[in-house]
């Protein structure tokens, strides 16, 4: 579903808001300071990466950051399960 807001069009499904020119423009203007400090300094870290290493090297380190996060907190999830007891199940399902 397409909607008009204000300005521009705001395009809605039923789970989340899509990409939009909205929230560009909220990120550029500094509506919410940690979103946008947090989408602009991770292009910052992005960018200073491509100028020292290749774009393969810095999309495999990426990937592998993502992958460790991802398992560090399986374990901290199995490990927290272990400790109290619970049946809390699998973290990603």
């Amino acid at each position: 579903m397409v909607e008009w807001i204000g300005c521009c069009y705001k395009l809605n499904t039923g789970l989340k808001t899509l990409f939009s020119i909205v929230t560009v423009s909220e990120l550029v203007y500094w509506r919410d300071p940690k979103k946008s400090g947090i989408v602009f300094g991770g292009i910052f870290v992005i960018l200073i990466s491509l100028t020292f290493l290749s774009f393969i090297s810095v999309v495999a380190y990426t990937s592998l950051a993502i992958l460790s996060g991802t398992f560090a907190f399986r374990v901290y999830k199995n490990v927290l399960q272990t400790v109290q007891k619970t049946q809390e199940g699998h973290p990603f399902k």
